[in-house]
């Protein structure tokens, strides 16, 4: 889930026209919307590559993406990836469609795009009531709490320390030493 001033929220990507393009970060030799399209290639088409915020993007758990200005797909997020364009580092999402039965799919798919405005952004965040039910997840530190984000307040922390101790003997020189060696120097700050 996202949250942008304290409100989780849902991420919409609206696809434009069809249009056949090369060079596609993703491999792709088309995007954009066109009728009669199955919901894996929408979800092909609209799942980047986009100028999204990492912090935000981290926390989402589905996307819809839209054309036509109707929900052509509906999908759980399960990565962020980066991928270099002629216009800098973008991400794409890697996301598994949702079916029938599922309470945000059959909500959403085929109907007019809920997050609908009037920015030409293709990207828009929004609260969706049937999204309540997934905001409760597992501290991903192991704690065992229950938060609305990865981790509990000030448990990414507690998580890093104590992988630190475990696999370095508490020695944090050990792990930046090994981090610099193990990764290749970061070209620019991620957003």
């Amino acid at each position: 889930m996202k949250e942008v001033g304290g409100v989780e929220m849902a991420i919409r990507i609206r696809l434009g026209d069809y249009e056949q393009v090369t060079n596609d970060a993703l491999g792709r030799s088309a995007i954009g919307y066109f009728p009669r399209m199955t919901e894996a290639e929408a979800l092909e088409a609209g799942r980047g590559v986009w100028l999204l915020n990492s912090k935000v993007i981290s926390r989402e758990q589905f996307t819809l993406i839209t054309g036509q200005d109707f929900v052509r797909a509906v999908a759980r997020i399960t990565d962020v990836t980066e991928h270099d364009t002629d216009r800098g580092r973008k991400k794409a999402l890697e996301a598994e469609l949702l079916g029938p039965g599922h309470p945000m799919y059959d909500r959403y798919i085929n109907q007019p795009d809920p997050l609908a405005n009037e920015s030409r952004n293709s990207i828009a965040y929004g609260d969706l009531p049937e999204e309540a039910a997934y905001r409760i997840r597992d501290c991903a530190c192991g704690c065992g709490e229950t938060t609305t984000h990865n981790f509990a307040p000030g448990h990414e922390l507690r998580a890093i320390q104590a992988r630190v101790r475990e696999h370095f003997g508490g020695s944090a020189l050990a792990f930046i030493t090994w981090l610099d060696t193990e990764l290749p120097p970061a070209t620019s700050a991620a957003t």
